[in-house]
């Protein structure tokens, strides 16, 4: 989605970073993440089988940025859905 706060409920959510750290987010309509962004460290979680896992946090760039091809958009989709075993869009 169109610069829609991805970045900013990724921070609150997924981090629990409230203010500072996380992922940038910006107060306007220009766009602060720009392709995707890999958060740092791996996160610790539990798989569907009770196994312990790493997860890591992938933050892309919203669709229909003015500043990009036609085929921008295409590619940062398939390369978050190619890196994922779970995408949340």
């Amino acid at each position: 989605p169109y610069r829609s706060g991805k970045s900013f409920l990724l921070n609150r959510v997924l981090l629990g970073r409230a203010g500072g750290g996380g992922f940038p987010v910006g107060a306007t309509v220009s766009a602060c993440t720009k392709g995707l962004w890999m958060w740092s460290r791996a996160l610790p979680g539990v798989g569907p089988d009770g196994e312990p896992v790493n997860v890591l946090i992938v933050d892309t760039e919203g669709l229909g940025a003015l500043d990009a091809d036609g085929n921008h958009d295409a590619r940062v989709f398939s390369l978050a859905l190619l890196l994922s075993s779970l995408l949340l869009y």
